[in-house]
């Protein structure tokens, strides 16, 4: 053999080496990206996790917000009922509406919106929309304010 075929057969040696460094730095590199999906797969499982717990615990609060108005509302009417100071309590039990009625709107809203599954909402809250709907007729008019409430209950009941 010359010289430059020993040269050549180096040469060849030596590239092989690197093929073969950079298949194992290629598998390692592998590796580690799958050991990173994993992770990132785990990561974004428990932030999902956490985003449906936020969800339902904000419609307990909504739920509080509506038990704690309504309370409010029905002992203010109780009041004008026994005609206790009428004037007064006319003006809370107006305000304490709005504030219900409010509450009730954000709800709708919120829903329509798509913050809460529409089908689980419908069947437990159907008939309280309804309720509400129905129980304060001169407040659900043609220029409501309370329109996502409206909207909602359509499209539930038809």
């Amino acid at each position: 053999m010359t010289k430059f075929e020993i040269q050549n057969l180096e040469l060849m040696a030596r590239t092989i080496d690197v093929y073969d460094h950079s298949n194992i730095l290629a598998g390692i590199a592998l590796f580690i990206a799958t050991i990173a999906g994993i992770l990132a797969y785990r990561t974004f499982n428990t932030i999902s996790k956490q985003l449906e717990s936020a969800r339902w615990n904000a419609l307990l609060t909504f739920e509080q917000d509506l038990s704690k108005r309504r309370q409010s509302f029905r002992g203010l009417a109780r009041d004008l009922e026994n005609n206790t100071n009428v004037e007064s309590v006319q003006q809370r039990f107006e305000e304490s509406k709005e504030d219900y009625l409010n509450a009730v709107e954000r709800l709708s809203s919120s829903i329509l919106n798509g913050q809460f599954p529409e089908d689980e909402m419908k069947s437990s809250y159907l008939s309280y929309i309804g309720d509400v709907v129905k129980t304060f007729q001169n407040s659900y008019g043609t220029a409501t304010p309370y329109r996502k409430t409206v909207v909602l209950y359509k499209r539930w009941t038809i």
